[in-house]
């Protein structure tokens, strides 16, 4: 055998050893990877030697069937988020689809007002008099593999319910049905997923079910949408061949348990002198703007502090889109509506944030609070702090010089005179560290007047972030909200630090004591305010131990 006929011969058999290695590697693997249906037919099954796993969950659906896990591959230098379903082969697809065309013949309850878990029952229940009634037979596995199926569709978020399942997934967004699905992990950041729709007709179907689900209706006359699913979570969507190519829709999560304080001194967010700082700035009244870019922290950070508002105090608050999740229990959450005119110019039909905030100024509140001020509704808050109503806003601001341009110009266009009616303004933002997103408070600065001469305000920063390299806050001693509140209390230096070390005491008591839910951390707010030398004392002592 010549010198070439040995070569070709090697080049063979390592083509068949790494051939046969592959065949075996895909024999192993679960039928869900293997198959096609509901995988992106662009996204090629990766070698699994080539992922790291990093974590999974099972006990999605029904029976606790599905599954997801993320994996890091290393051939891309990736995460991946794959989602795991049961596959139906063609004989549980036509059972399926025959189940499900006879319980819609059967159907006759009114689902909107009832609670999930009655939809399950009563789901599961018919579902199964239909089996019994019809004779259905089913092999070993099917029926559960089957039922899977028409729960995830009927009372979940069909293809995306385990994305929605996913406490640790913020955003969910498709661009078409051509791409798979991409997330936001609060861990992990941006992620495509194995998740897809299989034509346009599918994703146009699912839009309009999403927009019904919402209380909306998205047509071509009106192919866009803004809406709040059931759980929450904020739902903006398109209509294919209107606006956009194909269909598309973008899901911001919404946490059950909203963020508390303690939440954000765990997460980096600020320190436990800021938080202490916070809590006696929003006890005795001081007005707060929340700023920063898209999905820095805003609302969030808005929802967290308004815990350390008294319970006694009546709140209003006002949004586009219901986000703010408080425990007080004399709170009046408003949001906007839309009217039904084909007019572009406003109806008496329409509700907007500004007359939200004038009828919430008649209410007499102690507290409004605004989901985002983008209009002419900032004048009437303005005001509103201008008469002695504590209030709290976010804006989409980076900088002390962009805010004071966006409230100066149109369409918003404040008086400079007027912005002297804030007392505090934080800068939110979110940075890069060591290749994570984390969410920072760069900035609390005070608005201490407005120069007569030069007509410029002049501010004070109680609290700075560092850096990237020097993740820490820094105080600088001195703030006017704390002096104030000093001169009124006719508290000595002492008395004050003594107050703010009572907050960071007790505040640090709940990190330990792993306090999480919001209403817990309410509770303990209402009763400190209330009982403080008694949880004072506990705090102390088991602080000890």
């Amino acid at each position: 055998m010549g010198l070439l006929e040995k070569a070709q011969q090697i080049k063979q058999d390592v083509f068949e050893k790494t051939r046969d290695s592959e065949i075996s590697i895909l024999k192993e693997m679960p039928k869900e990877i293997k198959s096609k249906k509901g995988v992106h037919p662009k996204i090629k099954i990766e070698k699994e030697l080539q992922k790291d796993l990093l974590d999974e969950r099972k006990g999605f659906g029904w029976k606790g069937l599905g599954s997801r896990r993320i994996a890091f591959d290393s051939s891309i230098n990736e995460y991946k988020y794959e989602v795991s379903e049961p596959v139906l082969d063609e004989g549980e697809l036509k059972t399926k689809n025959e189940l499900v065309r006879l319980f819609k013949m059967l159907a006759n309850i009114n689902v909107f007002d009832i609670e999930k878990e009655e939809k399950k029952k009563y789901l599961e229940e018919t579902l199964n008099q239909i089996v019994t009634d019809n004779d259905f037979k089913f092999k070993a596995g099917s029926k559960d593999k089957i039922f899977y199926h028409i729960f995830r569709d009927f009372i979940g978020y069909g293809r995306i319910d385990i994305l929605m399942g996913d406490e640790g997934i913020e955003d969910i967004s498709c661009d078409g049905h051509h791409v798979p699905i991409f997330i936001y992990h609060k861990k992990y950041d941006a992620i495509s997923t194995n998740v897809h729709f299989q034509d346009g007709d599918e994703l146009d179907s699912f839009v309009v079910r999403l927009s019904q689900i919402s209380g909306k209706q998205i047509s071509i006359y009106s192919p866009i949408v803004d809406g709040k699913l059931p759980d929450g979570s904020r739902l903006q969507t398109t209509l294919a061949k209107t606006v956009t190519k194909g269909s598309t829709f973008t899901i911001r999560r919404f946490r059950e348990n909203p963020l508390t304080p303690v939440d954000l001194i765990n997460f980096g967010s600020m320190s436990v002198d800021m938080a202490a700082y916070f809590w006696m700035a929003i006890e005795n009244g001081a007005s707060i703007l929340f700023c920063g870019g898209t999905a820095s922290g805003k609302t969030s950070a808005l929802n967290a502090l308004s815990l350390f508002i008294p319970a006694s105090h009546k709140i209003v608050s006002i949004e586009d889109t219901r986000e703010v999740s408080l425990p007080h229990k004399n709170w009046i959450a408003g949001t906007t509506r839309q009217g039904f005119s084909s007019d572009e110019s406003k109806t008496g039909k329409d509700i907007d944030m500004f007359d939200l905030i004038r009828a919430a100024l008649r209410q007499r509140p102690r507290v409004v609070i605004v989901g985002e001020v983008r209009g002419k509704e900032a004048y009437s808050l303005f005001q509103a702090m201008a008469t002695g109503h504590t209030s709290y806003a976010t804006v989409h601001a980076s900088t002390i010089h962009t805010l004071i341009q966006r409230l100066e110009n149109p369409p918003i266009s404040l008086p400079r005179a007027l912005l002297t009616s804030l007392d505090i303004i934080v800068f939110q933002n979110a940075i890069d560290i060591c290749g994570k997103t984390a969410r920072r408070m760069t900035s609390v600065t005070e608005v201490i007047k407005l120069d007569p001469d030069t007509n410029q305000l002049i501010f004070m920063e109680p609290f700075t972030w560092i850096s990237k390299t020097d993740d820490r806050f820094e105080s600088t001693g001195t703030s006017k909200i704390l002096n104030n509140i000093k001169l009124q209390n006719d508290w000595t230096d002492e008395q004050l630090k003594r107050e703010l070390d009572n907050r960071k005491l007790m505040l640090e008591w709940m990190r330990k004591k792993s306090i999480g839910n919001y209403k817990d951390v309410g509770k303990i707010i209402a009763d400190y305010h209330k009982y403080s030398d008694v949880l004072l004392k506990k705090a102390k002592e088991e602080m000890k131990k």
